[in-house]
């Protein structure tokens, strides 16, 4: 594996930028949703266990 294709080219398109910017949104948007399914699931599965018990 090369170097260069480590190094980030200083020179980038506007178009890839505006890619990146999206892809960065749409992870940090997934992350979120993944969080609020993660604490949904918790209080559910609590809600669950108390009327069971």
């Amino acid at each position: 594996m090369s170097t260069s294709t480590l190094v980030r080219h200083p020179r980038r398109s506007p178009f890839t930028e505006v890619r990146e910017a999206r892809r960065q949104r749409v992870l940090q948007l997934s992350a979120v949703i993944s969080a609020i399914a993660g604490v949904t699931a918790t209080a559910l599965a609590l809600v669950t266990v108390g009327l069971g018990s």
